[in-house]
């Protein structure tokens, strides 16, 4: 039986980061992980500026962009009616003096790339080794159970953190893991060759109660993910191909800049997307990224929320450790899921507003002629859906006043 002071579960970003920071510390950490690098993952390749913007205070924006990320510089959205606005990223911020900007990039390429960096430090990883139970000593996490590539293996440790994504067993083992009450969506994703029509900007198309993103991610290479309700889905099982075309044809827009182009590979499905902990941290254990909760990826802030409570996580084992209390008190458990629970508040009631703008075809055409004919508006609400800016800016005099006028 093999111990070691901390165990991370999942290897993509939240958990790949966490290590890197602690090792960073000198702080001895096992990566585990049941997929083996490089490895796909199904996601919309899609990091928001704030995401960029953590990457930066990380010091690991330099070597994402070396990797070939592309640099995108807003969107354009279309309303159920057609109603078309172009927005930028608002220069109230700038990264390393430069306007602000999000990035694509593959996520086979961006999680390797991560985990690379956090081995850099001595990080070790075991690939190939699926966890299946918590082990509990007076009534505290102290390790996992899990099948790797010799059969079935034990670790011990003194801290346990579910890095595991939406689906994870660290989560489900604490029994913090609950299905979303009202939202119930999916994700069709696919991949086209030959889009000459994207540049530098990505695209959102709202439908009835669906939306597509189409983000460009390479030369000539778009990833297209639309976003239906869960029901929808489960009457087309083994016919992804034909929901995602006929879905397609609800979006003109981006069904005119995919034309003439070539669909790699098949439509992959992903869901159901929305989920929450009802604590992300508890007996001696914590959760992070998406392990602590999902709600909708139209944000794209899923890689930035995996930095940012990775980032938490390793101060708050860093303190624990320096303590000398032989892992997470009760008191350090609190401060990380108050201090995670307030960051994803904000985000969470931005979520259920977007959410219901677009149930509503009415609302969507409404919003996007307001936005169409105020451009430092529509830079202003790509702020703060890019997470640039925090949502009670939407909420200011001035604001307000404009919205007046």
């Amino acid at each position: 039986m093999i111990q070691i002071p901390v165990i991370v579960v999942g290897a993509g970003p939240a958990g790949s980061v966490l290590a890197g920071l602690l090792a960073q510390r000198g702080i001895e950490t096992l990566l585990l992980d049941k997929a083996t690098f490089p490895r796909e993952k199904l996601c919309g390749d899609y990091l928001n500026p704030g995401t960029v913007r953590l990457l930066d205070q990380l010091d690991l924006l330099d070597l994402v962009r070396s990797a070939g990320a592309r640099r995108l510089w807003g969107m354009t959205v279309t309303s159920p009616d057609g109603t078309t606005f172009t927005g930028e990223f608002p220069t109230l911020t700038k990264t390393n003096g430069t306007p602000p900007f999000s990035l694509s990039i593959p996520r086979a390429i961006l999680d390797s790339l991560l985990l690379t960096w956090a081995r850099g430090f001595g990080t070790r990883c075991v690939e190939g080794w699926r966890v299946t139970d918590l082990i509990w000593e007076n009534g505290r996490v102290c390790g996992v159970t899990g099948i790797g590539p010799t059969g079935q293996e034990t670790y011990r440790g003194q801290i346990v953190v579910g890095a595991d994504g939406r689906d994870s067993v660290v989560a489900r083992r604490l029994g913090l893991h609950q299905p979303h009450p009202t939202l119930r969506r999916m994700a069709l994703v696919a991949y086209y060759e030959g889009v000459s029509e994207l540049a530098d900007h990505g695209m959102i198309s709202v439908g009835d109660r669906s939306y597509c993103i189409l983000n460009p991610i390479g030369e000539r290479l778009v990833n297209a993910s639309i976003v239906v309700d869960q029901g929808i889905v489960q009457n087309w099982k083994g016919q992804l191909d034909e929901l995602f075309d006929g879905t397609l044809q609800a979006f003109p827009l981006a069904l005119s800049t995919l034309r003439d182009t070539g669909r790699r590979g098949s439509v992959r499905c992903l869901g159901p997307l929305a989920f929450r902990s009802s604590r992300s941290a508890k007996a001696g254990a914590l959760l992070i990224g998406d392990a602590a909760g999902f709600y909708d990826p139209f944000t794209g802030e899923g890689v930035g929320h995996a930095l940012y409570s990775a980032k938490l996580a390793a101060h708050t084992i860093a303190s624990a450790l320096a303590e000398g209390d032989g892992g997470l008190t009760e008191a350090h458990l609190q401060r990380f899921d108050d201090e995670q629970r307030k960051t994803m508040a904000s985000r969470k009631r931005l979520g259920a507003v977007l959410q219901a703008v677009i149930r509503h075809p009415i609302a969507a055409n409404t919003v996007a002629r307001l936005l169409r004919r105020r451009q430092p508006l529509a830079d202003l609400v790509l702020g703060v859906v890019g997470d640039l800016l925090p949502p009670r800016t939407l909420l200011s005099i001035d604001i307000l006043r404009q919205l007046l006028l």
